[in-house]
């Protein structure tokens, strides 16, 4: 079991497209910065995929890390490096406020893609997490990053650099049956 050093009592902030669960960390202000990111991300990627969600996503938000770890709405332990998860089965967001609006907003802008990503495959096969046994792992978190970062992002370019200056450029078909660049979904 999760330490739990932390009783939060949730109110709820009901934007167009979201159900955004919060507490008294958090400041109305801060929600509804927080509300107006998801329903920007949300028209971006509603354009670009030509895709609606059918009905509102709950979306968990966290003051800080150390509450977000507490959380009991996922299973197991969430490493330092979880920045926010996507769940399938009940079809919600889960996510602490990081340092800076831009922080949050990236870790945002990129579980949104994994709620769109499951409809849609939900539509597709019938079963939500379950039509991504089909998808590479590089395909699932790659879209998400891509999407959320944009192209041009000195992170990424650094590593592109460094594998091309030493031959590594992995193909499509090693990116999608080698162990070395399949990892979980979060």
């Amino acid at each position: 079991n999760k330490v739990q050093y932390d009783d939060f009592d949730f109110r709820v902030l009901r934007c167009e497209h979201f159900e955004i669960h919060f507490y008294d960390r958090e400041s109305d202000q801060v929600v509804e910065d927080f509300g107006r990111m998801a329903e920007r991300w949300y028209e971006r990627y509603a354009r670009n995929f030509q895709y609606a969600f059918n009905e509102k996503k709950p979306i968990l938000v966290y003051a800080n890390k150390a509450d977000f770890q507490q959380t009991n709405a996922i299973p197991g332990f969430l490493s330092q490096g979880t920045g926010g998860v996507t769940e399938s089965v009940k079809d919600r967001l889960i996510m602490p406020l990081a340092g800076t609006y831009g922080e949050t907003d990236h870790v945002l802008g990129h579980e949104l893609i994994h709620s769109f990503q499951y409809d849609i495959a939900s539509a597709q096969r019938g079963g939500g997490a379950t039509g991504f046994d089909q998808y590479p792992a590089w395909f699932i978190e790659g879209m998400p990053e891509y999407m959320s970062l944009g192209r041009e992002n000195p992170h990424t370019a650094m590593w592109m650099r460094d594998a091309v200056l030493h031959d590594n450029v992995p193909t499509i078909k090693e990116m999608s049956e080698s162990g070395e660049y399949l990892s979980l979904i979060h």
